[in-house]
């Protein structure tokens, strides 16, 4: 990885925010025609530790603004058009404003980010410090660690980036086959 557009190289997600995500996921089903959007009802993050060392546990987590999030909550809904995933996020509690700001109230879903998939999150965090940027929000979340950047002023949405492990990538396959089952 050499430069910003490296991290573009993989696109896998296209991710909306909405301030009622049953209304979101039933926008997608009966109006764009998915198949059933898997929900996760208050899905947290927050209060998770990184990694002590190679050998300490591996927790979930999530940094905003370069901070430990002690509180972090959204619901979440997921559903492909084959391999394009399609994610809605909610934003319940604590440091989501993030996705609380982009939030177009009454509408179903309002574009927040483009989802990008990398072989290393360590060198995608290299370029994003060598281009004079930090990410907005970052962590671990399972099997996926994950970095945001803030393109809002340049582009219209943030930018994520995600490394999938083994188990991360699983659940992706598994929704891309759902949608697909749908079409044959």
């Amino acid at each position: 990885m050499h430069s910003l557009s490296d991290l573009f190289r993989n696109f896998m997600q296209v991710g909306y925010v909405a301030d009622d995500i049953d209304a979101a996921a039933q926008f997608l089903e009966t109006r764009l025609g998915t198949v059933s959007c898997a929900k996760h009802y208050k899905s947290s993050l927050g209060g998770g530790r990184p990694q002590a060392g190679l050998d300490g546990p591996a927790t979930s987590f999530v940094v905003v603004n370069g901070a430990l999030a002690d509180e972090w909550v959204i619901d979440v809904a997921l559903v492909n058009a084959g391999p394009t995933n399609l994610e809605i996020i909610r934003p319940v509690s604590g440091s989501v404003d993030l996705y609380r700001n982009a939030i177009r109230p009454g509408i179903p879903a309002t574009l927040h980010h483009l989802g990008f998939r990398v072989d290393d999150f360590d060198a995608a965090t290299a370029v994003v410090k060598a281009s004079g940027r930090e990410w907005a929000q970052f962590g671990v979340s399972g099997g996926v660690r994950f970095g945001y950047l803030d393109m809002t002023a340049e582009m219209g949405h943030f930018v994520e980036v995600m490394e999938l492990d083994e188990a991360g990538a699983e659940g992706f396959v598994r929704l891309e086959a759902a949608s697909n089952i749908a079409r044959a």
